[in-house]
């Protein structure tokens, strides 16, 4: 059935190609495909429509103005069939070519750099889970989200939103399903084991690559490179160190029984300076915490020269009192093996010093992190290609 494209031509006016000129943002990628606001196909610019006529009677503004961010796959010209009418695609692309939209690899960046810089609302029914880690103000936000909704199949509605707080391994664990999506290694929902069990080689020197799928074949993310197989991958967990309430490094372990992990000053050489002062990292020891894994479970103990301490946090409420760590050297005489030492625990966040904090990541699969690239996700390859083929 054709779509009346005059009538969607009319949303032009409302459409602004700059966020900072416009009243609110679109996750236009997740209003276009949400079938809850109506229509029987799996994208449609009617909801679209709809979501700006209630923008209009929310805000009492007939003129209301909107910047709309979508994801680069919205305009996959092998998924026009499923609109009502292909010309909405047509549109959509048009649209973009003219400035009227955004257009990127995956919008939410985006969408919460300029909610957060421009304090715009944003209307989704995103949760932005895996982005919370870098956009900690979402948790418990009351001001800046809005979802569209339609109860009984009436008028869209706009109702604002309190983002519920979220758990730090929740948000570790679905940033990291949104970086295995970008490169291509989820398939049906599930990580594709195959490949992220094994440890992968670079051909560029000093590389430690992040497996990605491009063409059927596992190339490095970062240099597009052809990777070879260098064997069954060891299993690891990751360590967060947050400075002021912000992650600012990670660290992998080796989740290996009884392998002890030395963590200190060292490992907070990375930091930028201007964000852990060089009196500040100094304050942390050379050898600051033994971290063991010990019958599935991590456990710590304090080999500081001052004292750690350590909390459990509570998804939605308050954290617990803070208690000390065991100490190297308040261990009873002959005391040995990591049975004495302190559990450090999936929700457990350790005080190296005032400001420093350990944390658990809860990736599955952590591996080296390509900081600052939002790459282009690559073509999901089929299952019955070779992926390390070179023709």
């Amino acid at each position: 059935m054709a779509s009346d494209l005059a009538v969607f031509r009319g949303m032009e006016r409302h459409l602004r190609g700059a966020p900072d000129r416009a009243d609110y943002l679109i996750d236009l990628s997740n209003i276009v495909r949400e079938t809850a606001l109506g229509g029987r196909t799996r994208r449609s610019l009617e909801r679209l429509r709809l979501v700006l006529a209630a923008l209009c009677r929310t805000s009492g503004d007939p003129d209301v103005t909107v910047h709309a961010i979508a994801d680069n796959s919205l305009f996959d010209r092998r998924h026009d069939g499923e609109f009502p009418d292909p010309g909405e695609a047509g549109l959509l692309r048009e649209w973009r070519d003219t400035g009227l939209i955004a257009a990127i690899g995956k919008a939410d960046p985006d969408l919460l750099d300029h909610a957060k810089v421009f304090g715009t609302p944003v209307v989704s029914s995103d949760n932005f889970t895996g982005h919370r880690g870098e956009h900690p103000w979402i948790q418990g936000d009351r001001d800046h989200f809005l979802k569209p909704e339609r109860p009984g199949g009436g008028a869209v509605r706009l109702v604002r939103r309190t983002m519920r707080i979220v758990a730090d391994r929740e948000i570790s664990r679905e940033g990291e399903r949104d970086d295995l999506r970008a490169r291509n290694l989820m398939v049906g929902g599930r990580p594709r084991a195959d490949i992220l069990e094994r440890s992968w080689r670079c051909p560029r020197q000093a590389c430690n690559p992040a497996p990605a799928i491009r063409s059927g074949k596992v190339v490095c993310r970062g240099h597009g490179t052809l990777l070879a197989d260098a064997g069954p991958r060891r299993p690891r967990l990751q360590l967060k160190i947050l400075v002021d309430g912000e992650c600012q490094a990670w660290e992998n372990l080796a989740e290996e029984e009884g392998r002890e992990f030395a963590l200190g000053r060292g490992h907070l050489a990375r930091i930028d300076p201007g964000v852990l002062a060089e009196r500040r990292r100094l304050a942390v020891s050379r050898y600051h915490l033994v971290i063991v894994a010990h019958r599935r479970t991590l456990r710590v103990l304090d080999t500081s020269k001052g004292r750690s301490r350590i909390r459990t946090l509570r998804p939605g409420g308050a954290a617990s009192p803070w208690r000390p760590l065991p100490h190297r050297d308040e261990l009873p005489a002959g005391a040995a093996g990591p049975g004495r030492y302190g559990t450090f625990g999936p929700e457990d966040e350790i005080e190296l010093v005032p400001g420093i904090v350990l944390r658990r990541s809860g990736q599955r699969w952590p591996g080296e992190r390509a900081e600052g690239v939002r790459a282009r996700p690559p073509r999901r390859s089929r299952h019955d290609e070779e992926l390390t083929r070179t023709d």
